[in-house]
């Protein structure tokens, strides 16, 4: 099961690839939430491969909307199967209100082709558009009464397909039929992710470093946002549009993968990361990724002065 997990994953990175994404590198751990970063100008990815959807976990979900809605990226799983089937192509499926896609639906999507069915209770669902189905129903002069006898269902079901709602294929296709119109709209992945909610935060962080951390980069005037599995511990956010990707380390002489990991998706994102070590060091960088010991953090009294010193031993 692994080995098609892996191959689905490499599949997807050579995809994104080819596509003119910057994307993480596939072997970034194990137990990530994630298991790639891509970007393409404004479009942010946050993707986890799994061969079977079903087995995606409510706490994967959260976290992976977490980092999201602070990095204002999309998240998505990739997968091969639900249950005993495979996922079909073109069709959008949900656990946990994350959007889920075949490889070769994830393919047509960054190329541009956006998918229009949707998988919920009771089989498959047609997003329409409302707009178009609104306009082609006065054009043709039928009132919803007789459109609704047409295609067999209530008055009320046409109200709400020009509202905006799905329709199952079977209606979508006498839609069709009778109006002689298109009627598909694809569903925008990265406007799903702008309407997910961000999840609380645990109120307790139950690490004694991180808490340490947590408490001085508040009153530094930072929002900060704890991660359990992500190669980088949490995010503080400055504002809106920038975020810091921080990592902790015990000792200067560990956690290498931990550190090539986190520059490696700050590079993707483009914005800064920094190591906050427990140890007292005259390091001022670790392959490049800027070092700030714990006390050193605890005398600095404001953001812009830790922005700067970050920014200063990024450069050294």
């Amino acid at each position: 099961m692994e080995d098609r997990r892996v191959a689905v994953l490499n599949k997807v990175f050579r995809s994104l690839v080819r596509s003119g994404f910057n994307v993480s590198d596939p072997t970034l751990g194990n137990l990530l939430s994630f298991d790639l970063i891509a970007r393409r100008e404004r479009l942010r990815l946050i993707i986890k491969i799994l061969q079977n959807i079903d087995t995606f976990r409510g706490s994967n979900a959260l976290e992976m909307i977490r980092i999201s809605k602070l990095t204002r990226g999309t998240p998505l799983v990739v997968g091969e199967k639900a249950g005993n089937g495979l996922l079909e192509r073109g069709v959008v499926y949900y656990r946990h209100s994350i959007p889920m896609l075949s490889a070769e639906s994830f393919q047509d999507y960054i190329e541009g082709e956006q998918p229009c069915i949707s998988s919920g209770p009771g089989g498959f669902y047609v997003s329409i558009d409302s707009e178009t189905l609104h306009r082609k129903r006065e054009e043709l002069g039928y009132s919803i009464g007789y459109l609704s006898n047409k295609i067999g269902v209530s008055r009320r079901s046409i109200s709400l397909y020009e509202s905006g709602s799905s329709i199952t294929i079977d209606i979508f296709l006498k839609l069709e039929r009778i109006l002689g119109e298109d009627l598909r709209k694809g569903i925008d992945l990265t406007e799903v992710a702008s309407n997910l909610e961000m999840p609380q935060d645990e109120e307790n962080i139950a690490n004694e470093f991180l808490r340490e951390v947590f408490e001085i980069m508040i009153s530094n005037g930072f929002d900060f946002h704890a991660m359990k599995r992500a190669p980088f511990d949490a995010i503080a956010r400055e504002s809106v549009e920038d975020f810091l990707l921080v990592g902790l380390i015990e000792t200067l002489n560990g956690r290498r993968e931990k550190i090539d990991a986190l520059r490696n998706i700050s590079r993707i994102f483009e914005n800064d990361a920094f190591l906050v070590s427990r140890m007292q060091t005259e390091k001022e960088n670790i392959v490049g990724c800027p070092v700030i010991s714990v006390s050193e953090l605890r005398r600095i009294g404001d953001r812009d002065t830790l922005l700067n010193l970050i920014e200063k031993r990024k450069m050294d």
